[in-house]
C-alpha cells in the first residue's frame, strides 16, 4: 500500500528507465545494497515480466547511471502488481531513490514468448483431436520448454499424439502475425 503498484511496460519494451522504490535483504527492507549482495529491488515501473500463470520471470540487468549493475536472476509478482527484482549487485552501492536503467535478457525472452504462444496452440490442437472437453489445468512456461497440464479421461495415444504434433508444427510453419491482447481468464477462454 505504501509502494503502490508497479507499472508493467514489458508488454511494449525490453528496455525501460525506473527509480528504486524499496530494497529487501533478507525479508528486511534496507535503505541500501552493497557488492555482492543478494537483494530484492522494487521499482517504480519495469519491463520485467513477474512469474505468473506457469510463465517464468524476465531476467537481465538493472544499471545507474555511475556503472553500479544490478544484475536480475528472477521477476516475481505480489499481490497482482508489484514486481520484485531478484538479484545481486555486482560492484558499488544502490539505494532508494537510485534511477536506474531496466534491461530484459531480449534472447531469454524470446524464448519463452515462443514457448507461451506454442501453449495457447497446443491447448488448441488437444481441444481439436481429443475434443472440447480437454481444459489446460496447469502449466509452466520457461526459455527451453514447457509444460502443458490438461484433463482428459484416459492417455493420449500414439496417433492422438501424432497428430497433435502435426498440426501445431503446420501452424507454427505457416509463421502467421502475433498479437498481445489483455483479457481476462475468462475472455481469453472465450476467444
Amino acid at each position: 500500500e505504501r509502494l503502490g503498484a508497479t507499472e508493467f511496460l514489458g508488454y511494449s519494451t525490453e528496455h525501460a528507465e525506473g527509480v528504486i522504490t524499496a530494497i529487501i535483504v533478507d525479508g528486511v527492507e534496507v535503505a541500501c545494497v552493497k557488492a555482492g549482495d543478494a537483494a530484492t529491488l522494487i521499482v517504480n515501473q519495469t519491463p520485467f515480466y513477474g512469474e505468473s500463470g506457469g510463465q517464468v520471470g524476465d531476467t537481465g540487468i538493472l544499471v545507474t547511471a555511475n556503472g553500479q549493475e544490478f544484475v536480475v536472476s528472477d521477476t516475481q509478482r505480489r499481490l497482482d502488481d508489484l514486481f520484485l527484482h531478484l538479484g545481486t549487485l555486482r560492484e558499488g552501492e544502490l539505494q532508494v531513490p537510485d534511477v536506474v536503467d531496466m534491461r530484459v535478457e531480449s534472447g531469454r525472452r524470446a524464448q519463452v514468448r515462443a514457448n507461451h504462444s506454442v501453449t495457447h496452440l497446443l491447448h488448441q490442437a488437444l481441444r481439436r483431436q481429443l475434443g472440447d472437453h480437454v481444459t489446460q489445468k496447469g502449466s509452466l512456461v520457461a526459455p527451453g520448454h514447457l509444460r502443458f497440464d490438461f484433463s482428459h479421461q484416459k492417455a493420449v495415444s500414439d496417433d492422438e499424439l501424432g497428430a497433435i504434433e502435426l498440426a501445431i508444427n503446420a501452424r507454427i510453419r505457416d509463421n502467421g502475425d502475433v498479437t498481445t491482447r489483455l483479457m481476462s481468464p475468462d475472455e481469453a477462454v472465450e476467444a
